[in-house]
């Protein structure tokens, strides 16, 4: 869905029916001891101090902090055993993102419906921001955290979505699997909307920005052509390119080609395209234990060799 035809939904009757929807329901609402620590985020001003006194007060917070401060993540030597101490040594933007993603990953609703998985779901969540992490690292100009964060969040609200409608959205699902259409395409002949469309919405309902709500809301398609936007450029690229990638219990991939053509056009120069697809495999084998989720599905270094075999048949 491009910039204005996201406006025109916004307009809609039934846009608005979606509003009242995820307002009225209390829709994955956040904790408030979370949402205290997003208020807090906001103010520059803010330090270790601050965030330590909300943290604490919250022992399930706490305790996801420290499990995360002591993952292979970031691979200290020495265990951290306070809040304080590991704000001391991760920057507060890793550690809201994670408090951000773990949380919202908590919290979602299993719908039950039709083939809607909601562990794979997770999972898929998960590699595509490792996969945009990976990739915002390749380029100076780009900010890998908020890459990690939009790519992960960018279906955040179909678990939600086919809660409320579970017999629309298993037929939907039902139809893209049969059919290979695109999901969004088919949401908006539905409704007239789509979910990402709504995961902006949320994303707005949460205080976290325009600019990552923005970034959710479009994240299927690419419409900056002017060399001049580089930066927008190349993150509607990696946000695509996510949108593009198979599910972690796939067994055909319809756009694999289209992802490897894509891919080949963001030009990564200094590195070489199997280490940007072997840094994706190894965060996202990091988060799992900090999540702890287990995956053994094929990586994405082993779909970009099955690619390049398929080039030689």
């Amino acid at each position: 869905m491009t910039t204005d035809k996201l406006k025109e939904a916004m307009m809609s009757e039934a846009y608005q029916g979606l509003i009242e929807k995820i307002k009225g329901g209390n829709l994955l609402a956040l904790p408030q001891s979370v949402v205290k620590f997003l208020e807090l985020a906001k103010d520059p001003e803010n330090g270790p101090p601050e965030y330590a006194k909300v943290i604490s007060a919250d022992p399930g917070l706490t305790l996801q902090i420290l499990r995360f401060a002591n993952s292979a993540f970031f691979g200290f030597q020495h265990k951290i055993t306070t809040v304080q101490g590991a704000l001391a040594l991760i920057s507060m933007r890793t550690i809201k993102n994670f408090v951000l993603w773990n949380t919202v990953l908590a919290i979602l609703p299993d719908p039950k419906c039709g083939p809607f998985d909601l562990r794979v779901f997770v999972l898929d969540s998960l590699r595509r921001g490792c996969f945009a992490k990976a990739l915002g690292k390749c380029f100076s100009e780009l900010d890998s955290e908020e890459l990690f964060v939009a790519a992960l969040l960018q279906d955040i609200t179909l678990p939600m979505l086919a809660q409320i409608w579970p017999k629309e959205y298993e037929e939907l699902l039902i139809r893209h699997r049969e059919t290979g259409i695109g999901f969004s395409r088919l949401e908006e002949e539905a409704f007239g909307w789509n979910h990402a469309t709504a995961g902006g919405l949320l994303v707005k309902e949460w205080g976290l920005g325009e600019e990552l709500a923005s970034k959710i809301a479009v994240h299927g398609v690419v419409e900056c052509q002017n060399p001049a936007e580089r930066k927008r450029f190349l993150e509607e690229m990696i946000l695509y390119l996510t949108s593009l990638m198979p599910s972690c219990y796939d067994k055909e991939w319809k756009e694999e080609e289209l992802f490897f053509v894509t891919f080949a056009k963001l030009q990564i120069s200094g590195i070489a395209d199997i280490e940007v697809f072997k840094l994706a495999d190894q965060l996202f084998a990091d988060l799992l234990v900090v999540a702890q989720l287990e995956h053994s599905t094929d990586s994405i270094v082993s779909f970009h060799r099955h690619y390049l075999a398929s080039m030689l048949d």
